[in-house]
């Protein structure tokens, strides 16, 4: 084991899976149980709102242990927008929890519920650690959820400026937005190593101003249960018409977009089928005003599945033919991308941002026009075809393996003036 792999590591998370599972906790905790299986030394520390929501009506310890060398922390004391605490006291007594850790590497997978004033504390607490950040999507560069989509079109946002984003919030100042900016660039700069999941995300950045750290695009690691599954081609005649949404159903994944589609893709191939996994029919009525007449349109085409674990993925995604990823944001690099490559399963994504970059059009999936469900009923059409399902499913590729993932992180954990 080298010097870099036999380094105490400190994983800062804005939440945990227990709680809340979205991609950049799931990748976090996964890096967590990667480095524990390989015999490192690794602690994982987790925000939790389930605590926040108790402590909003009496006393709670700021970090509860949660499993072994597992934590929570309650985000109770932070400002309305996560980014910096409103107690320093809460904020000094979760610095001291951490810095007591004595990790030679605190890795951040976010600045949303930790707080730029934790980080600055922190470092200054534990000058001679390596501080890295992954950054999972653009909530530093935009104050819309990090979407960089326009709050009131839903029309692509390509770049930041004070009076573009408060055409967005007309609510808040020129001035708010700049310090907001340089507060939190002049953090991120004091970073040792930036890691990107995608070489777009890491163009935004960079072109935002975020240079100077070490940057590496770095993969987030699908885990090793998911690695652990056998991947087996699928009968093409039979999966071909059969298509499959997979996550949450929010307003920026595309969902409506898809559903729209369907019904026009029907009238060409009244033999494709969707299945949605994540939500419920009433949800989808609830999100989508007037979603319900294109969802009696569809028929017994259309099947709403419900909700489903996350390390059943995999396996659900054998069950149909294409994984569709509609979603009209961005996106940087979706886990559902990973679980259908592990899968096996193409994909039809959005021709923008990290779903583009992921899945490389008529060689491993099949691009369609961001938010149109004529030209996504199109892409359904065609994908619906033996031929080329069968010769897209042949050339999946597979996500990578535990020992890649464990070798970049080593690079972005050397010490200050280390060799990578």
């Amino acid at each position: 084991m080298s010097d870099t792999a036999r380094r105490s590591i400190c994983i800062l998370a804005h939440s945990h899976p227990d709680f809340s599972k979205g991609g950049g906790e799931l990748a976090a905790h996964r890096e967590f149980h990667a480095l524990r299986a390989a015999g490192r030394r690794a602690v994982y520390v987790g925000a939790c709102e389930v605590g926040t929501q108790y402590a909003a009506t009496r006393p709670i310890e700021t970090v509860l242990p949660h499993g072994p060398d597992e934590y929570v922390y309650s985000f109770a004391g932070m400002a309305g927008d996560r980014l910096g605490w409103d107690d320093p006291q809460q904020r000094r007594a979760l610095v001291e929890f951490l810095a007591g850790l004595g990790s030679d590497v605190y890795h951040l997978h976010h600045v949303w519920r930790v707080g730029v004033d934790l980080i600055a504390e922190l470092m200054e607490a534990r000058p001679n650690a390596t501080f890295v950040m992954t950054m999972h999507e653009m909530l530093a560069i935009c104050l819309n959820h990090g979407q960089m989509v326009r709050t009131r079109s839903r029309e692509l946002c390509r770049r930041e400026s004070p009076l573009r984003c408060l055409s967005c919030f007309p609510d808040q100042s020129l001035e708010r937005f700049a310090f907001r900016k340089a507060a939190l660039i002049s953090v991120l700069r004091r970073f040792d190593a930036v890691l990107y999941p995608s070489e777009f995300i890491r163009a935004r950045y960079e072109e935002w101003g975020l240079t100077g750290p070490h940057a590496a695009v770095v993969e987030n690691y699908l885990g090793d249960e998911a690695l652990s599954l056998p991947r087996a081609a699928g009968d093409s005649a039979r999966l071909a018409p059969r298509f499959g949404f997979f996550g949450t159903p929010g307003a920026h994944k595309g969902l409506d977009v898809l559903l729209r589609a369907l019904p026009l893709a029907l009238r060409e191939s009244p033999a494709i089928t969707l299945s949605v996994f994540g939500c419920e029919r009433e949800d989808a009525v609830r999100l989508f005003p007037g979603i319900d007449r294109v969802i009696d349109a569809a028929g017994q085409n259309l099947a709403f599945l419900g909700r489903y674990d996350a390390a059943d993925a995999v396996e659900l995604m054998r069950s149909v033919g294409w994984v569709v990823v509609p979603s009209i944001w961005w996106e940087n690099s979706p886990v559902v991308i990973q679980e259908a490559r592990r899968a096996g399963t193409p994909l039809l994504v959005s021709d923008i941002g990290g779903m583009a970059e992921k899945v490389e059009h008529g060689v491993d999936g099949l691009h369609f026009r961001r938010g149109s469900p004529v030209d996504l009923a199109r892409a359904l059409v065609d994908a619906a075809q033996p031929e080329l399902h069968g010769r897209i499913a042949a050339s999946q590729r597979d996500v990578p393996g535990r020992d890649a993932f464990l070798a970049a992180l080593d690079a972005a954990f050397a010490p200050r003036g280390a060799a990578a």
